[in-house]
């Protein structure tokens, strides 16, 4: 009775154990990959910089508020210094009157300061600078992720490439473990030489050395997976196109486009800068005290202040002529590349779109081939084992068989890169395209 609860246990928990295996290899979908992209550090510091450069256009508007500053100072001088300007008329009255002269040699000042901008004319040409610098680093950040999916899916696709090779190789190993052992059986009778054996484990041996080396590629990919999702794949994601990149302005152009705008906002505030003038209002308040006038030694109090309406015209100033003309011409080249990046893409993109209507149709005739071959592969082992065949004929009709399928399964992997590449041209979250 013992022995059968136990055993029921056992059972109980293998199955529990099966399950749990299960549930861990589970395949892991598209949209949980492509999701876990944005819990990446990578994704994590486009982020940041986005919102850098967002406060970084606040830093630019806070040029249009006051300054305001307290201050406060203890000063001891080697003579008599005035607490404020006093004229002689003042200090004659003063004396006439016995009343302490606002002269000493330690003063003490509290008081307050500030600066009102009331026309600067670059502000308005950096603030729109700091705004087209933070639409492109916001730009920058979803273009990065499109480019984060494509490399997903394209390693996603690679993935299923070699899994595919790594099947295909091993079945065709055991295609060449079957035909050596039907093989052994005429060795053993005297009807074929040994040779023949060795030639097929020569061939055993080569498939053996590309499927350790696929294991190694398979390896290095995975690892690059979990780089860029932070999971690690037990296979890979089953891929469904759901629908069509769809095609429209060039979205890889847009940064670069906001970045040349913004050196042109930059060239218009320095161009204020050297030739417009500036106007600021300017006051200050301050409370002066003294413990012993130079007069009757008695404590004296005075309050003191101004308010300035001030202008500053620049004239000459050679280094900041040449810098206008560096900038000027700064944009001249960044238009330029700009318009050689789009004719570039725009090429890449008419060839992706070609390459993907020849990349259905060969997918369909490689995978016609493989059906032709595997039939081929089976008359031709009938052959070779009945001696109506050499072996390196034989031979030639499993490399077919293989060649085929390697060449189906890579097709299929480029299909889905180019899906990928044209996506991040035309600025397709992949998440709308591939389930």
């Amino acid at each position: 009775n013992y022995e059968n609860v136990k055993g029921l246990i056992m059972r109980k928990l293998s199955i529990l154990a099966l399950l749990a295996l299960a549930l861990n290899l589970q395949a892991v979908t598209m949209s949980e990959l492509f999701n876990a992209i944005r819990k990446q550090p990578t994704t994590k510091i486009d982020e940041i910089s986005s919102k850098m450069a967002k406060i970084a256009g606040q830093r630019v508007n806070a040029g249009y508020y006051p300054v305001l500053n307290l201050f406060a100072n203890y000063t001891h001088y080697n003579s008599p210094t005035n607490l404020r300007p006093l004229d002689p008329i003042a200090s004659g009255k003063l004396m006439t009157q016995n009343q302490p002269l606002p002269f000493a040699q330690t003063i003490q000042k509290i008081g307050v300061g500030a600066t009102v901008p009331v026309f600067i004319k670059e502000l308005g040409d950096l603030s729109d600078k700091a705004r087209y610098l933070a639409k492109s680093a916001n730009l920058k950040k979803e273009l990065n992720f499109y480019q984060n999916e494509a490399l997903v899916l394209g390693a996603n696709a690679n993935l299923e490439y070699l899994d595919n090779l790594l099947l295909s190789l091993k079945t065709t190993r055991q295609s060449l473990v079957k035909s050596k052992e039907d093989l052994q059986i005429s060795v053993d009778s005297g009807r074929a030489p040994g040779i023949a054996l060795d030639k097929i484990d020569e061939r055993i041996n080569q498939i053996d050395i590309s499927i350790n080396s696929v294991k190694i590629k398979k390896t290095s990919l995975l690892s690059n997976m979990e780089n860029l999702t932070g999971i690690y794949l037990q296979k890979p994601a089953n891929m469904e196109l759901v629908s069509h990149v769809k095609k429209g302005k060039i979205f890889a152009l847009k940064p670069l486009q906001e970045v040349i705008n913004a050196s042109i906002s930059d060239f218009k505030a320095s161009k204020a800068k050297r030739y417009y003038p500036k106007v600021a209002f300017n006051a200050m308040w301050s409370e002066n005290y003294a413990q012993d006038d130079v007069r009757y030694g008695k404590s004296v109090h005075e309050g003191y202040g101004y308010y300035q309406l001030g202008v500053s015209m620049p004239l000459y100033n050679r280094g900041e002529d040449v810098d206008i003309q560096l900038k000027q011409i700064a944009i001249m080249k960044d238009r330029m590349k700009l318009a050689k990046t789009e004719r570039e893409l725009k090429l890449e993109a008419k060839s992706l779109q070609r390459n993907l209507k020849l990349l259905d149709k060969s997918e369909k005739l490689k995978k016609e081939n493989i059906k032709k071959n595997r039939d081929l592969l089976k008359y031709a082992k009938v052959a070779f084992l009945e001696g109506r065949m050499i072996e390196e004929d034989y031979l030639g009709y499993e490399d077919r068989l293989l060649s085929a399928k390697a060449a189906y399964y890579e097709t299929k992997s480029q299909k889905w890169q180019d899906i990928a590449k044209l996506a991040v041209i035309y600025g397709n979250d992949l998440k709308g395209v591939v389930r």
